[in-house]
């Protein structure tokens, strides 16, 4: 078993990866919420995993999701009730797309333009949350709240310095982390609106 850690924000690219993944002989058998993959060692070349985006209202729901792709022999290795997206895979035969119309692809890029719509809403709130606390965030020096630290001197104020900096750090990165992802996912918005627009 091997483990490999990975953070995709565009699923196309990690379809992608998995796929790849196949064709060097490792096949993914579990996906967590925290983007650990586990790869099995394979000769079964022959194979293709694709991912779907789906909201559940119910558990039976869900259940009956699952019960219908493996009727047609996909298998599921990865997602939740919960999760952005599932995995699934399947020995190639002809028919490994999970959507076999024009319209079952539209729904899913509607329903990816929704996820990513709805995150970068989500950052955009705490992003306006976080810059205007009375925090700064705009001054790595200002993140530092040890009094009278830049006054002192020698080992006291490398003691302090180096005991607050991973503190200054997260207080600094965090308002900016919130920006970089919801321009990451205003980008993944606009790149499904355009596939969408394109299908039409």
């Amino acid at each position: 078993m091997m483990k490999k850690f990975r953070l995709f924000i565009d699923s196309r690219k990690e379809e992608k990866w998995l796929n790849k993944m196949i064709e060097k002989g490792w096949i993914c058998k579990k996906v967590n919420a925290f983007g650990i993959y586990y790869f099995e060692k394979t000769k079964m070349l022959k194979q293709v995993i694709r991912l779907d985006s789906q909201s559940f209202k119910s558990i039976e729901i869900y259940e009956q999701y699952i019960q219908l792709h493996e009727d047609f022999g996909w298998h599921h290795i990865g997602g939740s009730r919960w999760s952005l997206s599932q995995y699934w895979t399947k020995p190639t035969d002809g028919l490994d797309e999970l959507f076999s119309d024009d319209a079952s692809e539209k729904s899913y890029l509607q329903r990816l333009m929704k996820y990513y719509g709805n995150f970068t809403l989500f950052f955009m709130f705490f992003t306006f949350i976080l810059f205007n606390n009375s925090s700064p965030y705009t001054s790595l020096k200002s993140a530092y709240f040890t009094p009278g630290l830049w006054n002192r001197k020698g080992i006291e104020f490398l003691t302090a310095f180096l005991i607050e900096t991973p503190l200054a750090l997260a207080r600094f990165s965090t308002p900016w982390l919130f920006v970089i992802g919801g321009i990451a996912c205003a980008l993944m918005y606009l790149r499904y609106k355009n596939e969408l627009e394109k299908t039409t």
